[in-house]
């Protein structure tokens, strides 16, 4: 569990979950650890341990600790429990589970292990990998269950978990509002693995579904550089408490939609943010989505001009990822997630 999530409630919550558990028959082992790798160590411990292994991996919090769980058991048999009581839940919110209710999350949480293979879910998780990731959270490459963000977005992520004031989503807002004052569109260079949209054939070519203007590449790559406001890869639609960054973004379908909002002014910049709450900025006319089973996401070549903003470091499930390069990939049905049957 996470003790600080959701002001603290995700202690209090933690110990609820523990008593019901118990209560419901089940041998409980309390995982959690001073710091978030004392934490993950003891998860893979007993993920890894020879024998019986865990019947599951409970984490109690918001997306970072569901960031943590990934990292124990995405690829792996083990399912993941989640009782979402943090700040953004986007990844519980997504998958229909009672959000910051642990009651209601903890006996869902009971009914879906006594249903055996029945309350599992087999959903995608975006595997990234460079050599800018930062430390922590185990090393090599991380798992991710929600979104990669590079742009902006990833700069108000960064700005909002400075923040002490205000809690909860309007953090975000809060952040934005910062970030946009000194906002300038940043210089990328994204290749697409495995796009599913039409890239017509010649020097330069438009992706028929998005209208981004894409290079068709070797064995099956395309590539696309410019200046945009937002670079996200997303593996689920949302993102920062409720934000649709990817509204139609599945969980189960073997792709990421990445998102590509070109280069927006500051005044286009601040028009769209407030769209994004309904997914309606992805019908403006320099927002585009493409979706692919994966994405290079590196420094254009305008980003080493003198004068240029550094690029935003990169942020997912609201956790610091490192600086770019990255290469998202999506893997089809590598996390199990405990949901109750329906």
């Amino acid at each position: 569990m996470n003790p600080t999530a959701g002001k603290g409630r995700a202690a209090y919550a933690g110990e609820g979950v523990l008593a019901g558990l118990r209560r419901a028959g089940h041998d409980v082992v309390d995982l959690s650890g001073p710091h978030a790798d004392a934490a993950l160590a003891r998860a893979r411990a007993a993920v890894d341990a020879p024998g019986r292994p865990v019947d599951a991996l409970v984490v109690v919090g918001g997306d970072g600790i569901v960031h943590l769980g990934a990292q124990a058991v995405a690829g792996t048999e083990v399912p993941l429990g989640i009782v979402p009581v943090g700040t953004g839940n986007d990844f519980a919110a997504t998958l229909g589970l009672p959000v910051r209710d642990p009651a209601a999350a903890g006996a869902a949480l009971c009914r879906a292990l006594d249903a055996g293979p029945a309350g599992r879910r087999h959903v995608d998780a975006a595997l990234v990998t460079g050599p800018g990731l930062a430390p922590g959270t185990g090393a090599g490459p991380r798992w991710v269950a929600g979104a990669v963000s590079a742009g902006l977005d990833a700069a108000v992520n960064a700005r909002a978990n400075l923040l002490r004031h205000p809690r909860g989503s309007a953090r975000y807002t809060v952040a934005a509002a910062l970030e946009l004052v000194r906002y300038r569109p940043w210089s990328y260079r994204l290749t697409f693995d495995g796009a599913v949209d039409r890239v017509t054939t010649g020097a330069a070519a438009t992706d028929a579904g998005t209208g981004l203007r894409l290079r068709p590449g070797p064995a099956g790559t395309a590539t696309w550089t410019g200046r945009a406001a937002l670079v996200t890869a997303a593996n689920g639609p949302q993102i920062g408490g409720g934000i649709r960054v990817a509204p139609s973004a599945s969980l189960d379908d073997g792709l990421l939609d990445v998102l590509v909002a070109t280069d927006l002014s500051r005044a286009g910049a601040l028009a769209v943010f407030p769209s994004m709450f309904t997914g309606g900025h992805v019908r403006r006319r320099k927002v585009h989505v493409v979706r692919a089973r994966a994405v290079t996401i590196e420094p254009g070549p305008e980003a080493w001009v003198a004068g240029e903003r550094p690029l935003p470091v990169a942020h997912a499930d609201g956790e610091r990822l490192g600086a770019l390069p990255l290469r998202v990939e999506v893997r089809a049905r590598a996390l199990q997630v405990l949901v109750e049957p329906r």
